[in-house]
């Protein structure tokens, strides 16, 4: 064999080997690393205390809040917009998930790459601070949260990185639930459930124009018509948006609340909906700052049955002295007056083809 060559093989089996050797001790450190961490609660004793735990404080770059109790109501409440009820249920998935978070294992530590998985802290930062108080005003618990990320064999948990405020070692940590930054998230939402099969019709009157009606004759029609006259010539009746109506009723959402004594809704937009069993929902609309804001209420038909009557009464009673910001999507369509629901007609027949063209079955 030529001897360049055969030095070659041996140099290449010795790289070979060198490389097979580094990836083995590599291996073996790594091991080491992971083998002096043991992982834990991330918040040690907390689990303890968690029934002592009074206030939740939730600072971002959207803002910061304050969850509290109120022992007077027996309800958890967002003090910053008028004691609005909070969604208990995200009030004991916030701290189960704290008691019960598990560190999985350490992080950067350097303070230049926290940005990259949501660890800055804000309110410059992307970063989430979320802090547990009890009554007297002690801490119980406070980190920062980043972003999510997967686990290995994660059996419904969620992985999220973490740290606590004033250290840069950050881990991943293994929580049961999800915490949530946003002040939307903590609203209670439960004003009202009015399933699509139920409603009938929505009159709209807006501020300027004429009021305009979308119906459709029987819970078995999928299709809402709009009302009226038809359209003037040259427009015609877009059927996207008017089936988009409906959603403000039987989806009906809100992203922030407050009391409605604070909003002026003497000059309103009104929605008037009535369902197929002979419930009927009325929205006041008032636009401020570029956002839409609703009081929502109920009035049951003359002969309504009597679970009807008593949706009613609870839409009355949750929605009495409320106010309730529509997404901005939501806020526009309600905001729509009848020519809104128009488009420019298109050229040829009424389904927009070429006039005298069918379309086949195929």
């Amino acid at each position: 064999m030529d001897f360049r060559r055969r030095n070659l093989i041996v140099l290449g089996a010795l790289a070979a080997v060198s490389v097979a050797a580094a990836g083995t001790i590599l291996s073996i450190r790594a091991q080491e690393g992971r083998s002096r961490f043991t992982p834990g609660e991330f918040l040690p004793g907390f689990a303890a205390h968690v029934k002592e735990a009074t206030r939740i404080h939730m600072e971002s770059r959207d803002g910061s809040f304050d969850v509290n109790y109120d022992p007077a109501k027996g309800i958890w409440v967002l003090p910053e917009r008028g004691n609005y009820p909070a969604d208990f249920e995200r009030v004991r998935q916030t701290l189960i998930g704290l008691a019960a978070m598990q560190t999985v294992e350490p992080k950067t530590a350097r303070p230049e790459w926290l940005a990259y998985i949501g660890l800055d802290a804000p309110p410059k930062g992307s970063g989430t601070t979320i802090t547990v108080a009890d009554k007297s005003g002690k801490t119980l618990a406070a980190l920062i949260v980043g972003n999510s990320a997967e686990l290995e064999n994660a059996q419904g948990a969620t992985g999220l990185f973490v740290r606590r405020p004033g250290d840069t070692q950050s881990y991943l940590a293994r929580t049961v639930f999800p915490l949530r930054g946003k002040v939307a998230d903590w609203l209670e939402t439960g004003v009202m459930i009015i399933e699509p099969a139920r409603l009938n019709s929505i009159t709209i009157t807006p501020l300027k124009g004429a009021a305009f009606t979308i119906a459709r004759p029987n819970t078995s029609s999928r299709e809402y018509k709009l009302e009226g006259p038809p359209a003037p010539k040259g427009r015609a009746v877009n059927p996207a948006i008017v089936n988009l109506v409906p959603q403000l009723i039987t989806g009906f959402g809100f992203v922030d609340g407050q009391p409605a004594s604070k909003l002026d809704f003497s000059k309103a937009v009104h929605l008037a909906a009535h369902t197929f069993d002979m419930q009927n929902i009325r929205i006041d609309a008032t636009s401020v700052d570029n956002a839409v804001w609703v009081r929502v209420s109920a009035q049951p038909d003359p002969g309504t049955p009597t679970m009807q009557r008593q949706e009613a009464a609870m839409i009355n009673a949750r929605g009495a002295d409320w106010a309730y910001k529509l997404s901005p999507d939501k806020g526009r369509l309600l905001m729509m007056t009848r020519d809104d629901l128009m488009t420019e007609a298109q050229a040829g027949g009424p389904d927009g083809l070429p006039p005298g063209m069918v379309l086949g079955p195929n």
